[in-house]
C-alpha cells in the first residue's frame, strides 16, 4: 500500500520520504529531488542530504521542532513549512507533513513517512496579503481603531494609544502581558476568547470575533477584534497583529463597516487582476480595471447593476454556482469556455468565494477571473500543427521527443509512444528511458552518446534495440540535437523511428553474407586439405615405387610392395573421409526426425558398452525424458559416438573416467553438454585448430584427427554449433547448441 501511495504522490508531482529509525535508513523520492533541480542519483537518500538544502538560518529551529515531535511520542500529524535552497540558487518553500506509522513495544519510533508539496507560490501570495493587511491595519488609525501587537515568544503585548482608550486604562497601569488583556475581559466571554485565540494560533480559523470588556469604572463596552498570525518558516506562530474597535454604539459600527468597505473597494479597483465584488443580489459593488478590460466593460456603468443584466447569456449552471458560494462555498475552475452574446468566446480561469459582512454573515461574493483565450488559441494552433506532423510521421513511423533539462521533463509524441507500445496519455519519465533498453550496456551507451552531444553541441544518431511496454523487442533509431541558451544546454530534442523491418532486412543480408563467407572459407579450407593430403599420399606412393624399382632382391621388393599397399589403404581412407565431408556439406535435403534425446544417448551407450566395461567408465545421463530434439538420426548417432569414444580414448590414466550428459533450454535453444574428466586440451595453444581436419593433440596411436572435423560439419549441417571449454589435465566440456 505504501508503494501505491508513493506512486500516486509522484504522479501528482509531490515529494515523498521515509525514515526507518530501526535500520537507520532513509528514502527521498525522485520527485522531491526534481523539485529542487536534482536528478535522483545526484542526492543520496539521507537526512544529511535533506538538511544540507535547508536554509542555514532555519535548520536549528526545524531540528528542534522535529526532535520535540519525536519525544512527544504522538500519533498526530506533524506539519511545517520549510525553506530550501534550489539548485539554481532560488529559495523554494515546501509544506512538509509526516507521521510516525510504526513504533516498537517500548514506544520508540520505527518508521516515519512524509510528503512534500511545493508552496512557493502560495507563500508569495501570503506575503503580499500580509503586507496588504498590515497597511489596512495602519489605515484603521484614522477611524480610531486600536492596533495591538502580541509577541508570542516573549509574551509581550503592545498597544497603541487608541487601545488604551478602548479599554479605559492608562499606559502606566498596563503590564503589557497577555494575561493583563485577559484580566479586562468580561468573565462570561473569557473562555470563548481563549478558544478563539488558540484556534487562530493553531491555524484552525482566523481571529475575528466580538467580546465585552469591563472598564475600571465598571462600565461594559463591546469590542470587535480582528488579528493576523505571523508564522516562522516552520509554520510556528511568533506574532499576532490585530485591531480593536468599540462597537458599543451602532453609529460606530456603521462607520467602521463603511470604512472597511471603502478600503476593500479601493483595493479591488486598483488590483492588477480581474476581480469583482457582488452583494447578495449579484449586483456589482466594485470591479477592477482589469475586469472591465477583460470583459469589454470600460465606459459601461456596472456598479449597482445585476451581473445577469450585464451578461444575460449566463446560464442556470453558473447561477447555481453563485447561489452555492452565497451559502459559504468556494469554487474554482482551471479553465472554462464562455460564449458571449455577440458570438465571441473566451477561455478563462475563475474562482468564486463568499465575503462576510459579519461573523457567519455572508455579504456577497468575490469573483476572480483570468482571460487565457490567447494562450488556448496558441494551444489549439499548436495541436493542429502537431496533428499534421503526427499524420506525416505516422506514415513514416517517425515520432518526436523532447527533454527539457531545466525542468527535467520529457515530451513524447503520439507516434513515439506507439513505438514503445504505451497508452497515449502516458507521461514519460527518466525511469521509462532506462527500463526500455534491452540491457544495461545499451542504456549506458545511449547515455554516454547524449552526454557527449550535450557537452560538444554536436547532434547524435543512435540505433539500438528496445523492449516495449508489451515485451516486444524492436530495433529503433533516435536522432537528437541539443539546444543552448546563453552558453547553457537547456533542451535536447529529436526524432524516434521504428526501423525493425529495415533492420531485419539488413540482418538477413548480413546473415546471407556470413553464410556465403563461411561456405567460401570451408571450401577454401577443404581445397587446401584435399591438395595437401592427396599430394602427400601421391608423393609417398611415387617415392615407394621408385624404391621398388631400385630394389635388387626379392625380399626388398616384397617389403616395398607391403609399404605400397599400406600407402594405398591410407590413400583410400583419406578419399573416404573427404567423401564423407563432401557428402555432409552438399546434402541439402537432410531429413530430420524428432527423437527422445535421453533414449538416443542410452542407445549409443549400449553400442560402446564393451569399451565402457573395459575401462570402468561412469556415464551419467542427466537428460530429462521429456527432452525431444529434431535431428538427422544418422548424424546424431555419429555425433554422440564420436564424443563418447573420444572421452574414453583420451581418459586420464590416474582416475576413473566419468562422462556426464545434460540438456537445458537457453534463449529458446536446446543445449546438450557432454563433460568428461580426461586429459583436457590446451585451448590457448590448440583452440584454433581444435576442429581442423587431421589435427591431433595427444599421442594416442589410433588418433586420426578426423572425428571432431566431421562432427562439427554434421552439427552445422543441422543448423547448430559447437562450443568447448577445457582445462589441461582436468577435463573438457563440449556443448552442442541445436535449433
Amino acid at each position: 500500500m505504501i508503494h501505491i501511495l508513493q506512486t500516486i504522490l509522484e504522479q501528482a508531482h509531490a515529494g515523498y520520504w521515509e525514515k526507518n529509525f530501526l535500520k537507520d535508513t532513509s528514502y527521498l523520492s525522485p520527485a522531491w529531488k526534481s523539485m529542487l533541480g536534482y536528478e535522483d542519483f545526484e542526492l543520496e537518500d539521507s537526512i544529511r542530504a535533506w538538511q544540507s538544502l535547508i536554509l542555514p538560518e532555519d535548520i536549528d529551529l526545524i531540528r528542534d521542532e522535529f526532535q520535540n515531535y519525536l519525544r512527544a511520542n504522538t500519533n498526530q500529524l506533524y506539519e511545517t513549512d520549510i525553506r530550501f535552497r534550489h539548485r539554481n540558487g532560488s529559495i523554494v518553500w515546501f509544506r512538509c507533513t509526516c507521521k510516525l506509522v510504526e513504533v516498537d513495544s517500548n514506544g520508540k519510533p520505527v518508521l516515519m513517512l512524509g510528503t512534500y508539496f511545493n508552496i512557493t507560490e502560495s507563500k508569495r501570495i501570503e506575503s503580499e496579503l500580509k503586507l496588504t493587511l498590515d497597511r489596512l491595519a495602519l489605515a484603521t488609525k484614522a477611524a480610531k481603531v486600536g492596533i495591538w501587537d502580541l509577541d508570542l515568544i516573549d509574551d509581550r503585548l503592545s498597544w497603541d494609544e487608541a487601545m488604551y482608550a478602548l479599554y479605559g486604562v492608562k499606559a502606566d497601569t498596563f503590564s503589557g502581558a497577555y494575561a493583563a488583556w485577559e484580566s479586562g475581559l468580561h468573565p462570561e466571554d473569557l473562555e470563548r476568547c481563549r478558544i478563539e485565540h488558540k484556534n487562530a494560533l493553531e491555524g484552525i480559523k482566523d481571529f475575528d470575533m466580538e467580546f465585552r470588556v469591563i472598564w475600571p469604572d465598571g462600565s461594559v463596552r463591546h469590542i470587535k477584534a480582528i488579528a493576523i498570525v505571523q508564522r516562522m518558516a516552520s509554520g510556528k506562530p511568533f506574532r499576532m497583529v490585530g485591531t480593536n474597535w468599540d462597537i458599543t454604539e451602532h453609529k460606530n459600527a456603521e462607520t467602521a463597516l463603511k470604512e472597511s468597505y471603502e478600503l476593500t473597494k479601493v483595493f479591488i479597483e486598483k488590483a492588477p487582476s480581474a476581480i469583482a465584488m457582488f452583494d447578495t443580489n449579484m449586483c456589482y459593488m466594485a470591479a477592477s480595471q482589469q475586469w472591465l478590460a477583460d470583459y469589454g466593460l470600460i465606459g459601461t456603468e456596472i456598479i449597482g447593476h445585476s451581473h445577469y443584466e450585464i451578461f444575460p447569456e449566463i446560464g442556470e449552471e453558473w447561477k447555481q454556482i453563485h447561489r452555492e458560494c452565497l451559502n459559504g462555498k468556494v469554487q474554482r475552475r482551471d479553465e472554462e469556455l464562455f460564449v458571449r452574446r455577440d458570438g465571441s468566446s473566451q477561455w478563462i480561469i475563475w474562482e468564486v468565494r463568499p465575503w462576510y459582512r459579519a461573523q457567519n454573515e455572508v455579504g456577497g461574493i468575490l469573483m476572480y477571473t483570468e482571460d487565457i483565450s490567447a494562450l488556448k488559441y496558441k494551444e489549439f494552433e499548436r495541436s493542429r500543427l502537431e496533428e499534421i506532423l503526427t499524420r506525416t510521421n505516422e506514415a513514416a513511423q517517425i515520432g518526436s521527443w523532447e527533454l527539457d533539462l531545466e525542468t527535467n521533463t520529457r515530451v513524447w509524441s503520439k507516434v513515439t509512444k506507439k513505438i514503445f507500445e504505451l497508452p497515449e496519455d502516458h507521461t514519460p519519465t527518466s525511469e521509462d528511458v532506462a527500463r526500455f533498453f534491452k540491457n544495461e550496456s545499451e542504456r549506458k551507451r545511449f547515455a554516454d552518446i547524449v552526454a557527449e552531444s550535450i557537452e560538444t553541441g554536436k547532434p547524435f544518431d543512435f540505433e539500438g534495440e528496445i523492449v516495449t511496454d508489451k515485451g516486444n523487442v524492436v530495433w529503433t533509431r533516435s536522432i537528437g540535437k541539443p539546444e543552448y541558451l546563453n552558453g547553457k544546454c537547456i533542451r535536447v530534442s529529436g526524432t524516434f523511428q521504428n526501423i525493425q523491418e529495415q533492420k531485419e532486412r539488413e540482418l538477413a543480408l548480413q546473415g546471407t553474407l556470413k553464410i556465403v563467407n563461411d561456405q567460401n572459407e570451408r571450401l577454401l579450407n577443404f581445397a587446401h586439405i584435399v591438395s595437401h593430403n592427396l599430394r602427400s599420399h601421391a608423393g609417398n606412393i611415387t617415392m615407394l615405387l621408385k624404391i621398388l624399382d631400385e630394389a635388387t632382391t626379392e625380399s626388398e621388393k616384397e617389403e616395398m610392395i607391403r609399404y605400397i599397399e599400406k600407402a594405398s589403404d591410407s590413400l583410400m581412407d583419406t578419399v573416404l573421409n573427404l567423401n564423407e565431408v563432401v557428402s555432409i556439406q552438399t546434402n541439402k535435403n537432410i531429413q530430420n526426425t524428432e527423437i527422445s534425446l535421453r533414449e538416443y544417448i542410452e542407445k549409443v551407450s549400449q553400442t560402446i558398452s564393451g569399451e565402457i566395461q573395459k575401462y570402468n567408465v561412469r556415464i551419467q545421463n542427466l537428460v530429462s525424458e521429456s527432452v525431444r530434439v529434431k535431428c538427422n538420426t544418422s548424424y546424431m548417432e555419429s555425433i554422440l559416438l564420436n564424443f563418447l569414444t573420444n572421452a574414453i580414448k583420451y581418459r586420464h590414466p590416474e582416475r576413473i573416467p566419468e562422462i556426464t550428459l545434460n540438456a537445458e533450454r537457453q534463449l529458446n535453444r536446446l543445449v546438450l553438454s557432454i563433460q568428461d574428466n580426461g586429459l583436457g586440451i590446451d585451448l590457448n595453444k590448440n583452440g584454433d585448430k581444435l576442429f581442423g581436419m587431421y589435427k591431433t593433440f595427444h599421442n594416442n596411436r589410433d588418433s586420426k584427427g578426423i572425428g571432431l572435423f566431421i562432427t562439427k560439419n554434421q552439427v552445422e549441417a543441422m543448423g547448430g554449433r559447437i562450443e568447448v571449454e577445457s582445462v589441461l589435465n582436468q577435463g573438457t566440456i563440449f556443448r552442442i547448441l541445436f535449433l
